[in-house]
């Protein structure tokens, strides 16, 4: 049982403000999440992936061998989460400094004609059964260059004591001998039927009696298994450069794709230096640029950084919060469009002079963006251990393609088809270049050695999901669970969306307003691990999703 005890307001937060804080622990499930006895937690987008991590761990591993172990069991058990196939972003914090692994897709057709671009002018496109209707460009062409492989091997080499065959171990067990299709999972697998009806090989492996598989059924996969046993023994050389290397390129260009074995042989994963700012006395490290994600968040947490936000009414907190997204969003979704550019937008974006103005914005009227329902197919895992290694790792596959690399089980990603990531447009990007990715893996320590490791899905909803997540640690004193749980709010264009309990500004300034009235996945769905100044390890997996913790 969760101690109540913990959701109650620290004595600093004004009056007005504990009702709306206690609202939420009427909506809570009573889950253990914290752990005296432990040296290390995880939280992932399964239980089993979490589990694995915390096995791994438990074998001799640290923070970062666990990491790759959920990482290889999120793309087992969350296979339209994350993918081999796909990509993502490790943020990884240590004593000693903090860097970011770059793993996300590049654009490829290295070697080819330009007549090979573009998909003839028609490239295939579905409406996916999410909201009101999702349109994504889906099949052979919307693949990107996969860095999953790469870029775990990377952060073992760099960071990890084991090897990828032992990482891999509980992922290959998994895929081998079955497992529960969790709610997302189940859930998204209805969404996307008509992506996963795409080809014979992906009907193969996602239905069962003529329709996608559902939540509470086993599915196996046993090419899966085989295939991450041979990376294991051989390496991420053996999909890059090796036979299932050549395997891949020949099928996706046989469906009509652009990925060359030279877009394979010639990735790789990226080690970048973090985006790092302060936030009343803690340091927070995210995805910098290229990545537009992690200086949107920086940008949100420029602005509200002038606030007492604990001493602030609802109206106001709410009217901050919401402006600070708005504004935020809005430069996200101009501003950051050339991979080239985005650091100096970046720096200008999160300078004093125009976080003093976004400030004086949020009293004025705002503006209208489009639809902001995007890419729900992300995922996120936390882990953290004794020694202070903390590694944050948000992967993607986008909405996913529809293909399915025969003889392996690897879904492929439509990174390509989502135009939030290729705002010049379809196949417009070079070969070789990184796509604009929202992923924002982030980890915040404190010098009182308070470190805490969290990220989200969600699209637009992840840099909006981790800010308030740690408004409500760092501001409000909450514990990790209690700050996943709280109720959300969400501002974006013309629209104001909120879970029941959240606070809420002046609505009649925004055109459209939804109200949930249950947390819902719309607003993310953070996975965090802490090591408190105490010593003690908390995790907390999002309820809005299927997550599961573990501890060692």
């Amino acid at each position: 049982m969760v101690d109540r005890s913990l959701f109650y307001p620290p004595p600093h937060c004004d009056s007005r403000n504990r009702e709306a804080l206690l609202i939420m622990v009427s909506i809570m499930d009573s889950t253990a999440c914290s752990s005296e006895k432990t040296s290390f937690a995880a939280s992932a987008g399964t239980h089993y992936a979490a589990e694995a991590a915390a096995e791994v761990y438990r074998a001799g591993g640290n923070a970062a061998d666990a990491a790759v172990a959920a990482a290889a069991a999120v793309a087992v058990t969350e296979p339209l989460m994350s993918s081999v196939g796909g990509g993502g972003f490790a943020l990884v914090r240590s004593p000693g400094g903090a860097e970011l692994i770059d793993y996300y897709d590049c654009m490829p057709g290295k070697g080819l004609p330009p007549s090979a671009f573009g998909a003839g002018g028609s490239p295939m496109s579905v409406i996916l059964k999410y909201g009101a209707g999702v349109k994504s460009i889906v099949g052979a062409a919307s693949c990107a260059v996969p860095g999953s492989l790469r870029g775990w091997e990377l952060l073992l080499r760099r960071h990890g004591r084991l090897t990828l065959r032992q990482t891999f171990a509980p992922a290959i067990r998994l895929a081998r001998e079955g497992f529960k299709l969790g709610k997302t999972s189940g859930m998204w697998c209805e969404v996307a039927e008509e992506v996963l009806r795409l080809t014979e090989e992906t009907r193969r492996n996602f239905f069962k009696d003529g329709r996608p598989y559902r939540q509470g059924e086993e599915i196996r996969f046993p090419e899966l298994a085989d295939t991450l046993e041979a990376v294991g023994e051989e390496g991420a050389d053996f999909f890059y450069e090796g036979e299932l290397g050549r395997r891949i390129s020949s099928y996706i260009l046989r469906e009509g794709g652009i990925i060359t074995e030279e877009d394979l042989a010639t990735y790789e994963a990226i080690v970048r230096e973090p985006l790092s700012f302060a936030y009343l006395g803690s340091t927070v490290h995210t995805n910098g640029p290229p990545s537009a994600g992690g200086p949107t968040l920086a940008q949100m947490m420029r602005v509200i950084s002038a606030y007492d936000l604990a001493a602030l009414p609802n109206i106001y907190y709410a009217k901050i919060l919401a402006g600070a997204m708005k504004y935020a969003l809005e430069d996200r979704e101009r501003a950051y469009t050339e991979i080239t550019e985005n650091a100096r937008v970046a720096e200008r974006l999160m300078g004093e002079e125009y976080v003093r103005d976004q400030r004086a914005r949020i009293l004025g009227s705002g503006s209208t963006l489009g639809d902001v329902s995007g890419s729900p197919y992300t995922t996120h895992l936390s882990c953290v251990d004794a020694s202070g290694l903390a590694v944050s790792i948000t992967a993607s596959m986008g909405y996913g393609s529809g293909i399915v690399i025969p003889g392996t089980s690897i879904p492929m990603g439509n990174t390509l088809g989502e135009p939030e990531l290729n705002p010049k447009g379809f196949h417009a990007l070079t070969p070789g270049e990184r796509l604009i990715s929202s992923m924002s893996p982030t980890v915040v320590s404190s010098p009182a050695g308070d470190i805490v490791s969290l990220g989200s899905p969600g699209a637009s909803r992840i840099p909006t999901a981790i800010l308030q997540t740690l408004v409500n640690i760092v501001v409000f004193g909450l514990s990790l669970e209690a700050a996943v749980r709280a109720p959300r709010l969400h501002a974006e264009g013309d629209l104001f969306a909120y879970e029941t309990g959240a606070r809420k500004p002046d609505l009649s300034a925004y055109e459209r307003v939804l109200a949930y009235d249950e947390p819902s996945m719309f607003f993310g769905g953070v996975n965090a691990a802490r090591r408190t100044p105490d010593g003690l390890f908390e995790a907390a997996a999002d309820p809005r999703r299927a997550g599961g913790v573990a501890f060692a």
